[in-house]
């Protein structure tokens, strides 16, 4: 907002002129200085210097922005135009001082009369108080801005940490599922085209949730039962999975494939054999947590992490919700519960 161009000044005027004069006269200053004029002349002459002062500088703020001089990289636009404000306001106050004394009083003119100078200080206080209100909306906007620029830093920063992370899914997933699928093709017909389009229905779910922040608790469900067929083809008896999810949870938001991640991660660490199965739980506490717990039963031989795992998903719910997932585990055990966001709280 710009004071001198608000579209409610002429208000202001009117007020800032009818309140000086009226402290003015209540400090008996007329009578003081021996001014003998009419109230109406007193309070029009009051409205018209508040007016000269106020469109003068609006007249110059206007050229100063329209001005490309060099000054500008290296002094405050503030200080020229204070300064040009000041001679403004002079002759804004001797021309009113002028304007009353000719047309309407029919008195001689005076450039020292005490009329004159009262009016030019006048002037200067006017102008002098418009400029500190001018000058705290110009930094109080300019405070705003580096807001405005700062939170937009922080979008932008924000956004490409998240398609930084979202980049991150593991690409161990499409090769381990090519490999199953070129034996299923050379072995069991049938039984590749429905693995095809569980991994089909798997990657496009992938690439459509890349641009998203929060899905719904259903629809990653729905994404789940295929991508569990695959591991299941993959692993046989060796892995266990079970689901108790109520439907009252479905419309609940979660971060999109972080149930695929943490499964991958799961099997990622431990072994899954038909000797040593693999039991992946996943249920809904009362404090809107899912948890996906496992045994554990670590693999001597590590893979060479990639960095996708449970820090991948933190990093989402801090970036998108502000909450975090909590991680609880002992020696048999190891339990991510990751929070289900109200669709209304988003």
């Amino acid at each position: 907002m710009k004071l001198f161009r608000n579209k409610y000044r002429y208000i202001f005027i009117l007020l800032l002129a009818s309140y000086s004069y009226l402290n003015t006269a209540y400090l008996e200053t007329f009578h003081y200085y021996g001014i003998q004029e009419s109230v109406l002349n007193l309070w029009m002459t009051f409205i018209l210097i508040v007016l000269l002062v106020w469109e003068g500088n609006r007249f110059l703020e206007t050229k100063i922005e329209k001005s490309k001089g060099g000054w500008k990289k290296n002094i405050h636009p503030l200080l020229p135009f204070f300064i040009m404000s000041i001679f403004l306001s002079s002759a804004a106050g001797w021309l009113s001082y002028y304007f009353m004394s000719s047309l309407i009083t029919g008195q001689e003119k005076d450039i020292l009369a005490i009329e004159a100078k009262l009016s030019t200080v006048f002037a200067l206080r006017v102008n002098l108080f418009l400029h500190c209100l001018n000058g705290m909306i110009f930094f109080i906007n300019q405070s705003k801005q580096k807001e405005i620029e700062a939170e937009t830093l922080r979008r932008t920063t924000t956004q490409a940490r998240l398609q930084a992370i979202r980049s991150q899914i593991n690409p161990h997933f499409l090769f381990n599922n090519l490999n199953v699928l070129s034996t299923l093709i050379m072995t069991k017909n049938e039984e590749a085209n429905k693995f095809i389009e569980s991994f089909s229905a798997v990657y496009r779910h992938i690439l459509q949730s890349q641009e998203k922040e929060l899905v719904p608790l259903q629809q990653e469900i729905e994404f789940i039962r295929p991508y569990i067929f695959l591991l299941e083809t993959r692993f046989g008896n060796g892995l266990n999975i079970q689901m108790d999810i109520p439907e009252s949870y479905l419309q609940t938001l979660i971060v999109p494939v972080a149930l695929q991640m943490l499964i991958e991660n799961a099997i990622k660490h431990n072994i899954v054999s038909v000797h040593s199965p693999l039991f992946i739980k996943l249920n809904i506490d009362d404090k809107n947590y899912l948890r996906i717990r496992n045994n554990i039963q670590l693999k001597k031989i590590k893979e060479i992490s990639t960095q996708t795992g449970l820090a991948n998903i933190n990093d989402r719910y801090q970036l998108t919700t502000d909450k975090i997932i909590l991680i609880n585990h002992d020696e048999d055990f190891f339990e991510v519960a990751i929070p289900l966001i109200k669709a209304a709280s988003v």
